[in-house]
């Protein structure tokens, strides 16, 4: 198997419905396989139209919830492929597949790679970040980002060009492409985290097994996020989902406490 893509959602069979749609219609190796799979309401799988003659090897499967990660382990263990993904409600374009594929090809020292991401009005989403200080993410989460803008500026990358491929701290688990020695290597997710933090702790620990993680920017997917951590102070009170990202960021930071950084990361070697 070439290419192993595995699509976990929590019980929304239409946008995976979009992002099968969009596989069927993008480069792919000849031997690919996808992996959907619903821990959200049972029965969504369902839900979504059947294709009786899908280009790659499809199969379906329900599981518990038992968080983010604990998902993604689940098809990344059965997943035969050379290269791994892991894809959530993203939408590639024609040649997502065949620019990240060919990037990692032509740089073996690279283990993960990521498209960029834009929302559907254009804009380029930061789906490239520094590896946060804890105060960076209360920043980012409240009205303090007003106040502190160089912090955000370091952060999120504000002044990178997204059209350079380059390597990057960390990126988002909204789509990541693993080599199998890499995934080997740094698998699985750790599953203490619930919904957040695990994409950063896969990066981190990457770089510090020898993996480059790159950000690509010779090609994009489209991403209509939603942002379920956004909010401020008073939202921590409301929504469980940014409670949630409190506790998996108390996790992370307590399992890096005494930690350094690695040395090979951007934003380590650059001030080093």
């Amino acid at each position: 198997m070439d290419l192993s893509i595995v699509i976990l959602h929590h019980g929304n069979p239409d946008a995976t419905t979009e992002a099968l749609t969009a596989l069927s219609k993008t480069w792919l190796p000849e031997k690919t396989e996808v992996l959907v799979i619903n821990n959200g309401k049972k029965g969504c799988n369902s839900k979504i139209p059947f294709d009786p003659n899908p280009k790659f090897n499809l199969r379906y499967f329900e599981i518990p919830n038992k968080g983010y990660p604990q998902g993604n382990n689940f098809g990344l263990d059965i997943a035969k492929g050379k290269y791994l993904c892991i894809l959530t409600d993203v939408v590639v374009e024609k040649n997502t597949f065949k620019v990240l594929l060919s990037y990692l090809d032509r740089h073996p020292h690279v283990g993960m790679v990521a498209p960029r991401l834009v929302y559907p009005n254009g804009d380029v989403q930061d789906n490239f970040r520094v590896f946060p200080r804890w105060h960076d993410l209360i920043i980012k989460r409240t009205k303090l980002r007003r106040f502190f803008k160089r912090h955000m500026r370091r952060y999120l990358m504000w002044e990178k060009d997204t059209d350079v491929s380059e390597a990057v701290d960390w990126l988002t688990g909204a789509m990541q492409v693993f080599t199998r020695k890499c995934w080997d290597s740094i698998g699985p997710k750790d599953e203490r985290y619930f919904l957040f933090m695990s994409d950063i702790d896969i990066c981190r620990t990457a770089w510090d097994k020898g993996f480059g993680v790159h950000f690509v920017g010779e090609t994009q997917a489209l991403h209509d996020e939603s942002r379920l951590s956004g909010g401020g102070i008073k939202d921590f009170f409301k929504k469980k989902v940014v409670r949630i990202h409190v506790w998996d960021a108390i996790k992370y930071f307590k399992k890096y406490s005494r930690k350094p950084l690695p040395k090979r990361a951007p934003s380590v070697s650059r001030y080093s």
